[in-house]
């Protein structure tokens, strides 16, 4: 059995990949705010593959310099472990969204995502939210994990395409440029799609 820990993005729950087909030799964990992992006996699995999407990147790369001897494979999504900065969201925008967080904007974000709507309406209240932006601003990494694999959406409105980019072809990843935005589950339709067949996971 293999174990795949998908670090979520901001204010999202599992419902965002729970259409993503499974098969079984692959147990998904997903992991939310604020993104505690307990009760896994790691011993169990053959291999463990860590997801991060979004700002889920951010938690992903956290999870894995503090577990290094579990060896894991790692995959990136249309985030950065530096959420805010030059290869990022700008400290400026950043504290907009925080300061001007509500519905109708909060709305807004979701569109520029390319997220379904029907998720804006499980979303988690505005004073979680805020906590989850806050932890970020007020804890940023000062190193990360390089991952292995890529995943950028050319038209991501949330995280630009381009300064993705140039943070990871600093990086010995292999990356792969997806025709979507920020929301990637309408290509990426299948674990296997993501962590590769058998043979490489």
């Amino acid at each position: 059995m293999h174990l795949v820990l998908f670090f979520n993005g901001w204010g999202m729950n599992s419902n965002i990949i729970e259409n993503l087909i499974c098969d079984n030799y692959i147990e998904v964990h997903c992991l939310n705010y604020p993104y505690i992992v307990n009760n896994i006996d790691f011993s169990k699995y053959k291999k463990i593959c860590v997801i991060g999407w979004s700002f889920g990147v951010y938690y992903a790369s956290r999870f894995l310099l503090e577990h290094k001897e579990l060896n894991c494979s790692s995959i990136a999504i249309n985030g950065v472990p530096y959420i805010i900065g030059k290869y990022g969201i700008s400290l400026k925008m950043f504290k907009l969204t925080l300061e001007t967080l509500s519905l109708d904007n909060l709305k807004k974000f979701y569109i520029n995502m390319e997220l379904p709507l029907e998720y804006f309406y499980k979303t988690p209240n505005l004073d979680k939210l805020k906590i989850e932006l806050e932890n970020i601003l007020y804890n940023p990494l000062e190193s990360h994990h390089t991952f292995n694999k890529i995943f950028l959406g050319k038209y991501d409105r949330i995280i630009p395409y381009s300064k993705q980019l140039k943070f990871y072809e600093k990086e010995a990843s292999t990356i792969t440029t997806l025709e979507c935005g920020h929301y990637p589950f309408d290509i990426l339709k299948k674990w296997r799609d993501i962590i590769g067949e058998e043979d490489e996971f």
